[in-house]
């Protein structure tokens, strides 16, 4: 095949497909460090000069295969967050209360639904990314988590008499949060029985949630 700039199309798309392909299960049996770029050539049937043809290096490669799918992900948990806040500014009492926020989560199912279209994307993400730009995506979902939670949360404060946000239980919860997101992917295959435990788990979170607000 010769290669040339201009669009990827025909011949060019399915070779850029097969290394995709060869790359996701590289990096997912040896992780982004250990993973071989003449192997992912080799399992696609072509030569290294075809995969620098699309591809810079081995991190764009791993870019390739992640980026589309986090940055969606991160959409629907800032989509997620902000109605949280929204709600927060209703002047319905009831949004003061976990039953409120219990019977309104109604999109959980579809975050979780998302991560398991995507479930080997993530599992590389949780534990094949060290080395790659992508290594410390936890600590990012867990910044965004937390930013998202203390809005709601100063909101939820300055509605009740004499009470701020305790710091520690924020970061607490936000950490626990994500952590029941990456337990269950790690540890539950299935989709619906995954919805499921996640429906029962953030059952609990949103209970706990309000313990991050005390009284002065």
């Amino acid at each position: 095949m010769k290669w040339k700039a201009g669009a990827v199309m025909g011949d060019e798309l399915e070779t850029r497909e097969k290394l995709l392909e060869s790359a996701m299960a590289e990096f997912s049996e040896n992780g982004y460090m250990k993973a071989s770029l003449r192997k992912i050539c080799a399992d696609a049937g072509v030569t290294t000069g075809a995969l620098y043809f699309f591809f810079k290096n081995k991190n764009d490669l791993f870019k390739a295969i992640v980026d589309k799918p986090l940055k969606e992900l991160c959409r629907l948990l800032t989509e997620h967050y902000m109605q949280d806040a929204q709600d927060m500014d209703s002047d319905d009492p009831a949004v003061l209360s976990a039953e409120y926020h219990i019977d309104t989560h109604t999109d959980l199912d579809k975050l979780v639904d998302y991560m398991y279209l995507h479930y080997d994307v993530f599992m590389l993400l949780l534990t094949g990314a060290q080395g790659s730009e992508y290594e410390n995506t936890v600590d990012m979902i867990v910044d965004m988590t937390e930013k998202g939670f203390r809005i709601s949360a100063e909101k939820a404060a300055a509605r009740m008499p004499n009470c701020h946000v305790d710091e520690y239980m924020l970061h607490w919860i936000t950490h626990i949060s994500v952590d029941a997101y990456t337990h269950l992917l790690t540890h539950e295959r299935d989709v619906e029985k995954a919805k499921l435990h996640m429906r029962r788990v953030m059952e609990f979170l949103i209970k706990i949630w309000f313990t991050m607000i005390v009284e002065d």
